[in-house]
């Protein structure tokens, strides 16, 4: 099994002068976290795609690969500028490269518990679906999310998922940010970037049409994303009352 992390972003509203996922809390950056946490649940690969502070990622690169012992390959993406679907993309030549089948995604500034992961890796492993994404129901365990920044979800009673945004006024689900993908779907990416469109819920939306986008519930465990200094904040606080 292998990971893309995505740790492109500008950090446009928590501006510490590095790539959020070099933040460290409690004495462990995010990103070491990541390959910690996803080593544990059995993957051997890590693919970082870097953008804004860069040179950051690759100092901290000798450190990380002596921390965990295993593979990890940095590749720049120099139009950081347009969505995050833009940085998936990037990991094509990798994943083709190392004749992957299909490979887990998420992003460098999520954060989550450990059994949440152990929990995805099993559940994804029966499904067969282009795309699946881990989404979690509203509710007591994550009620500290940002609601206005939270990617939403709508999932129909077979987990198949019918549409996806910050702004839709239906859904069910929340976005937790981890995915597993097949390898062809950089041709739905790509037909994407075709008309101009750079997220990745767009080309989530792609998928829906042809029954390729599924859900995958887990429920009960904590995450966030470190994406303000609220969030920063909230996180911390989760981490002390081991909830992370």
């Amino acid at each position: 099994m292998n990971l893309v992390i995505l740790a492109a972003g500008k950090n446009t509203r928590l501006d510490t002068g590095i790539p959020k996922s070099l933040v460290k809390l409690n004495g462990e950056t995010l990103m070491s976290r990541h390959i910690r946490l996803f080593k544990k649940y059995g993957v051997k690969k890590f693919c970082i795609i870097s953008g804004y502070g860069a040179e950051n990622l690759e100092q901290a690169l000798p450190e990380l690969k002596s921390t965990h012992q295993v593979d990890i390959k940095i590749l720049h993406n120099k139009r950081y500028d347009l969505e995050n679907g833009f940085s998936v993309f990037r990991a094509k030549d990798w994943v083709e490269e190392n004749g992957m089948k299909d490979f887990f995604l998420t992003m460098g500034d999520h954060v989550f518990d450990p059994e949440f992961i152990g929990e995805f890796v099993e559940k994804s492993a029966k499904l067969e679906n282009t795309l699946q994404l881990a989404v979690d129901m509203p509710g007591e365990s994550n009620k500290h999310i940002d609601i206005d920044d939270v990617t939403k979800v709508l999932v129909d009673d077979h987990d198949f998922i019918e549409s996806i945004g910050k702004t839709i006024d239906s859904y069910n689900r929340y976005d937790t940010g981890l995915f597993r993908l097949k390898s062809d779907v950089f041709d739905v990416f790509q037909q994407s970037f075709d008309r101009e469109e750079y997220t990745i819920s767009q080309s989530v939306s792609k998928l829906i049409a042809s029954k390729q986008a599924k859900s995958v519930l887990v429920e009960g465990y904590t995450w966030n994303d470190v994406d303000n200094p609220d969030d920063l904040q909230s996180t911390i606080k989760l981490m002390n009352e081991s909830r992370l």
